[in-house]
């Protein structure tokens, strides 16, 4: 297992009224999945993909445990240091995306000292020799909580009791959502377990249909208000497109380089998992539209 790419186990999807009753809930990070190998004093990191990326995070030089091995798991997530001082740091996917595109060693020198990297961790899976796989949720953490200590670089991430107060509060708070843990469970890996699951906190806007795209698949550009927010590219059923297809032709302000652009006059709810760091739509969805359009009657 130690130094060896892993395919961890995955969270399971559920919905926000399916949440469950176990007393081990965390918030969900957003950045991405890092297995961290620990042996002897030296690191290397993975992504649940098996890509290393241990040369474009030096924070993990900086790790020190009271062991001799182990694997730990747990996210990526990236701080923008430019930030104001006088107002709480704050974390973004895109930066942890951007720390993870940048390879070149110069260019990972100069960026890690701009959006410093973190790494909150939740499970253990290897600690000095010993596969800990059998192990209970609640074992593995009791083992991890004994072997790091909250630091630049590493910390454990916080469990609370209430499964749907978390989720509440991160909902309001504008986070990604919630983990929540059997506690009772081992772990399998690659394989994406119902005893590990994730609730997204998923938020709503109303956004009008600005443009279209002609050439290279499916996908409406967004605006808010006339200003530009994303695009959708998981199209909708097919009954939806050809309904909008049959309306927005009478919207038609003109064509360039593959885009077709409309007067957004239709306006539709668009589900997404956040802002960017630019304002925009992460992972746009379409929900449904809010100008009346008659889908139904389209054959």
């Amino acid at each position: 297992m130690l130094n060896q790419p892993l395919q961890p186990m995955l969270l399971h999807p559920l919905q926000p009224n399916q949440i469950k009753k176990w007393k081990t809930n965390s918030l969900k990070w957003d950045g991405f999945r890092s297995l961290i190998h620990y042996d002897n004093g030296k690191v290397r990191a993975f992504t649940r993909h098996g890509t290393e990326i241990t040369a474009r995070f030096p924070e993990l030089a900086c790790i020190k445990l009271p062991i001799k091995t182990a694997i730990l798991d747990g996210e990526c997530i990236v701080f923008d240091l430019t930030q104001s001082t006088d107002q709480p740091p704050k974390y973004w996917w895109d930066d942890a995306m951007t720390r993870f595109n940048t390879k070149k060693e110069s260019a990972v020198k100069q960026i890690a000292t701009k959006f410093k990297a973190h790494f909150p961790l939740w499970d253990i899976l290897y600690l000095n020799g010993t596969p800990m796989l059998k192990k209970s949720f609640m074992e593995r953490r009791e083992a991890l909580s004994s072997v790091v200590k909250a630091s630049e670089t590493l910390s454990v991430t916080p469990l609370y009791d209430d499964g749907k107060d978390l989720f509440l509060k991160a909902k309001e708070l504008g986070l990604e959502g919630i983990v929540q843990y059997n506690p009772e469970a081992s772990i399998h890996l690659d394989t994406r377990s119902k005893n590990m699951v994730k609730v997204k906190a998923y938020q709503y806007i109303t956004c009008q249909i600005a443009s279209t795209r002609l050439i290279g698949g499916f996908a409406w550009g967004l605006t808010v208000n006339g200003q530009y927010v994303g695009v959708i590219e998981f199209p909708p059923n097919s009954d939806v497109i050809r309904a909008f297809n049959l309306v927005s032709k009478q919207l038609i302000r003109s064509e360039n380089k593959g885009w077709r652009y409309l007067d957004p006059v239709i306006s539709c709810k668009v589900k997404f998992q956040c802002f960017t760091k630019d304002g925009k739509l992460r992972s746009p969805k379409f929900e449904e539209f809010c100008t009346p359009i008659p889908v139904q009657s389209i054959i």
